[in-house]
């Protein structure tokens, strides 16, 4: 008796960000054939690092976080065996402070669930006790109760009569650090999937993750993961157009003039890559050119000395957002502790304005608001900058734009499409491309059994 072997199918996975890396993943564990390709030289898209040539330092192509929440984002990096290095039983506070010399410190691990969050918000110092009352209300009005459909943040707040120091103070930096956008576009909605999932999501999903290593590292075991369960990465191609038989999609065809054919295609790519391989008259094409983007900025300041600050700082009345002491955060080389003591990293969210100005400028204004804010940086000499404008970071979802998200199913047969800008319900971050990744690989399962 002879046992037939049954071939496996084959999916096409284009783009290596981190939805792609998802799609791939969970491609793999459905039974598919994966083949990645990616026409950088690198996986991880805008969630990668590289190594200072000077320094010596890892750095990210931008500081980015996780929350205990992002259930996708974890169970990627579980099947690549880094979830660990998301130190996930090792949250972290965010400390506040301004240059007037004003500190708090959110702390919400020290009770389990919403219950640390209440408790967080509460020891607040820097709002009065009906402030503290006032946003917690509003808090769980937001997560729990109707869904703010067309409105703004700034109308939700305005509506909830929030005081401007309680906006400026606490809703501005959740939401330049969530939804990377100002909170007169932010779409409402967002805000509440965010407050369901982090602040009242039970368990450890407030935990806030920095990564210990740099982003790429995260991503690093994927090729021979793949390559383990008979799966490919191609790094350096691109593909140039999708193949198609009748109207369905069977492979694309590369930069470099071969034709990959399959089953299915993910598409895991920004909007303007997906409009390139649809061409202009599609649906899902006039969807995708829609969307605005929205800049991060990332300054990587290094001084002669360690600085006394805490590990992540919220600022206040600053145009520099958040800083990282990344002497503190991540592994580094005694060498390049020898030669550069002090390593910070500052962040500039929903930065149109910011992004424009040379790089000098930006790290003198970053070097001076972090001065301002800590006196004890003060005797500290700055001697190394980089700036980093990630110009295209998200797209810009507004409540004018947020209908347009696609789903992982493509107008066209046998296209499947993923990134953070899809419909996943979240926020452009790293779970919402993860998540995406994962449903446009199991709708391709599901539609190849």
């Amino acid at each position: 008796m002879h046992t037939v072997k049954t071939r496996k199918q084959r999916c096409i996975v284009v783009g290596g960000g981190v939805a792609g890396i998802a799609a791939a993943v969970e491609a793999t564990l459905q039974g598919m054939e994966v083949v990645l390709i990616e026409a950088r030289r690198y996986l991880g898209g805008r969630a990668r690092s590289f190594r200072d040539d000077t320094s010596g330092d890892v750095l990210d192509n931008g500081q980015h976080v996780a929350m205990g929440c992002y259930a996708a984002l974890r169970y990627v990096l579980r099947q690549l065996g880094t979830e660990h290095l998301l130190g996930p039983d090792d949250p972290v506070p965010i400390v506040f402070a301004s240059a007037g010399n004003e500190r708090d410190r959110f702390d919400p691990y020290r009770l389990p669930g919403a219950a640390g969050v209440i408790a967080g918000v509460l020891r607040l110092r820097s709002f009065s006790l009906a402030e503290r009352l006032r946003l917690l209300q509003r808090g769980v009005l937001a997560a729990f109760g109707p869904r703010p459909e067309g409105k703004t943040v700034a109308a939700l707040l305005e509506r909830w009569k929030q005081p401007q120091t309680v906006i400026e103070r606490f809703w501005e930096p959740l939401v330049l650090a969530t939804l990377n956008a100002p909170i007169e576009s932010a779409d409402a909605t967002l805000l509440r999937a965010v407050l369901r999932r982090a602040f009242f999501g039970g368990g450890k999903s407030h935990y806030l993750l920095v990564p210990r290593v740099g982003l790429s590292e995260l991503w690093e075991p994927l090729p021979a993961w793949l390559a383990g369960r008979g799966g490919q990465v191609q790094l350096g191609l691109q593909a140039v157009e999708l193949l198609r038989v009748g109207d369905r999609v069977i492979g694309v065809a590369t930069d470099d003039g071969e034709e990959i054919r399959g089953n299915a295609v993910i598409a895991a790519v920004p909007p303007k890559a997906l409009l390139r391989l649809l061409g202009p008259e599609s649906d899902a094409a006039r969807a995708a050119a829609a969307f605005e983007t929205m800049p991060i900025v990332s300054v990587y300041l290094w001084y002669d000395r360690p600085l006394d600050i805490p590990p992540v700082v919220g600022l206040w009345g600053t145009t520099s957002q958040w800083v990282f002491d990344r002497d503190r955060l991540i592994e580094r080389s005694d060498d390049s502790r020898r030669q550069f003591p002090g390593h910070v990293e500052v962040t500039i969210s929903a930065a149109r304005h910011v992004a424009t100005q040379p790089a000098e400028t930006i790290a003198a204004l970053a070097d001076r608001e972090l001065r301002a804010v800590f006196p004890s940086v003060e005797p500290a000499q700055l001697l190394r900058w980089r700036v980093i404008k990630e110009r295209a970071a998200t797209v810009l979802l507004t409540p004018k734009t947020i209908s347009l998200r696609l789903t992982p199913h493509g107008s066209i047969a046998g296209l499947f499409v993923a990134g953070d800008w899809t419909a996943t319900g979240l926020p452009a971050t790293l779970e919402s491309a993860a998540a995406s990744g994962i449903a446009a690989a199991r709708a391709a399962a599901r539609l190849h059994r």
